[in-house]
């Protein structure tokens, strides 16, 4: 983590509340190790997002490590693109 990013963080954790972000962020992880075939784990920066997610989570009040793992799974999870159908298009779709 680079030293901006540390100085912006402004809560701080006892040690179980880390204890519950690591169950978490293994959590996570392994969930997707799983969703991911044998050879592609997750690299470093999703492990990255993950954290910065439980740690989003955790600064506002969420210590439950399988809410916790939820909200970052959900977080990182990729939204489907809407696009919109202009007139013209209407007319080459069946």
């Amino acid at each position: 983590m680079s030293e901006r990013s540390v100085a912006s963080v402004q809560h701080v954790f006892d040690p179980a509340d880390i204890g519950i972000m690591k169950t978490a962020l293994k959590s996570a992880q392994n969930a997707l190790a799983f969703a991911f075939r044998e050879n592609d784990v997750p690299d470093t920066m999703t492990r990255e997002e993950l954290a910065r997610a439980i740690l989003r989570y955790a600064a506002r009040g969420e210590l439950d490590p399988a809410r916790l793992t939820a909200r970052a799974l959900y977080d990182l999870a990729p939204r489907p693109a809407y696009w919109v159908v202009s007139d013209n298009d209407k007319r080459n779709v069946a």
